[in-house]
């Protein structure tokens, strides 16, 4: 079973070319079943985000995009848990992280364990998350 980040997700379309819920869907299915979210968990999630914007299509169909100003392009939800970290200067449970990620970010247990799992700074023993330098 794969897992996925819905962040890398946005961040692997430009910020020029807005995305339909059916797009996002249909092109990562396998990965919303990894997370075991519906579509219309995945349409609250856009909803959600204060990192992306919506935009009406001339076919009236919504479509979101990244926000450049609010800089998601850089955003990366390994850097956030690795600066969370070093303030605690301990290792740290995962739904510890969740609370403490910055305002606005709407992330599950099953996130952020993928980009910990992708990110050698990172190691996971079980719920617990911890730096590897």
């Amino acid at each position: 079973m794969s897992s996925v980040d819905p962040l890398s997700l946005m961040r692997s379309r430009t910020s020029t070319n807005p995305v339909t819920l059916d797009q996002l869907w249909v092109d990562h299915v396998a990965q919303w079943h990894d997370l075991g979210w519906s579509r219309e968990q995945v349409s609250l999630w856009l909803a959600s985000m204060p990192v992306l914007k919506c935009s009406k299509l001339p076919s009236g169909e919504l479509a979101w995009f990244l926000d450049a100003a609010l800089g998601l392009a850089t955003l990366s939800l390994a850097d956030e848990m690795v600066a969370l970290l070093r303030k605690a200067g301990r290792p740290m449970p995962l739904f510890q992280l969740v609370s403490r990620l910055q305002a606005g970010l709407v992330v599950t247990e099953p996130m952020l364990r993928s980009a910990a799992q992708q990110d050698a700074r990172l190691e996971l023993k079980g719920q617990l998350l911890k730096l590897v330098e």
